[in-house]
């Protein structure tokens, strides 16, 4: 039988190999998607301006996705509405211009064939420069929380390796959660903002517990006080993995769907980019003050 922990004790610079890699070929779908289409990633209505039209029916549709595109373009997003048993509820589609009520109906009575009233459907809009507004803001936020999360590290540890080693491991995970969604099309939202702020706590708490265990702690030897804080930090990513994915497969409101995708990748990014990246670069630095 394969002896992981070993493996993991003996090799441990050539598993930071793997979360390199993974990292490396995130950022290249990050830069692909900059390239072909001049944005990092993809931004729905609530990030860029747009509207959303609630189309409510039981009746499945054919050439859906055809009409969209013809109608409003290729950024055009269509969204299937669903209840909690999986049940079909209707349609809601995003489009990047300002529509309305009359022009919504024209358009959803030249999809379904027949006259469509207003009680059918309901629509949003979202102003550009709100959402243009609120974008900036949750960059610098963003920008902030990795600033003052590196300050706190270092006031702890005393030391820029931890702080150093626990903010790239946590951008890196932000990385793997940008570019899974570029790589399966899928746009940023407002929700999404607030998830990466979660996704940033999570992980700098993991990778907090991981630093005090290598470079702040001497009693006893630096494996079994690993092995020790590994099964707390899996018994930990594991109860948010299964917390995300339930939230995941069983709600239908886009936005709490939308927190659990990036939580669920980003807590299975965090295991990889905690333990082999970031215990690695500590476990190399504590080797080189011996």
């Amino acid at each position: 039988m394969l002896d992981l922990w070993g493996l993991y004790e003996r090799d441990y610079k050539k598993l930071m190999l793997i979360p390199v890699c993974v990292l490396l070929f995130f950022s290249g779908v990050i830069i692909y998607h900059k390239v072909t289409t001049g944005d990092f990633f993809g931004k729905d209505i609530s990030l860029k301006g747009g509207t959303s039209i609630t189309f409510y029916t039981d009746e499945q549709l054919t050439g859906v996705n055809e009409w969209l595109r013809s109608s409003w373009g290729s950024d055009a997003q269509l969204i299937l509405i669903t209840d909690p048993l999986g049940g079909f509820k209707g349609y809601d589609f995003r489009v990047g211009s300002e529509l309305s009520t009359e022009e919504a109906s024209d358009k959803l009575s030249e999809l379904v064939g027949r006259e469509v009233s207003s009680n059918e459907f309901s629509v949003a809009y979202q102003g550009a420069s709100i959402a243009q507004n609120f974008f900036y803001e949750s960059i610098i936020i963003i920008g902030a929380s990795f600033l003052f999360m590196s300050l706190v590290v270092l006031y702890y540890f005393k030391n820029v390796i931890p702080a150093v080693s626990i903010t790239f491991s946590t951008i890196a995970d932000v990385i793997v959660v940008m570019g899974v969604l570029d790589l399966f099309g899928i746009p940023l939202s407002v929700a999404s903002i607030g998830a990466l702020l979660m996704l940033i706590g999570l992980s700098t708490d993991s990778d907090m517990l991981l630093a005090a265990n290598i470079i702040k702690k001497r009693k006893g030897d630096l494996m079994s006080r690993l092995k020790k804080s590994f099964k707390t930090e899996l018994t930990m990513s594991l109860a948010a993995i299964t917390t995300s994915s339930i939230m995941y497969l069983l709600t239908n409101i886009d936005m709490i769907r939308s927190i659990a995708l990036i939580l669920l990748i980003g807590s299975v990014s965090d295991l990889l980019n905690t333990w082999v990246l970031s215990a690695g670069l500590q476990r190399m630095y504590r080797e080189w003050r011996k």
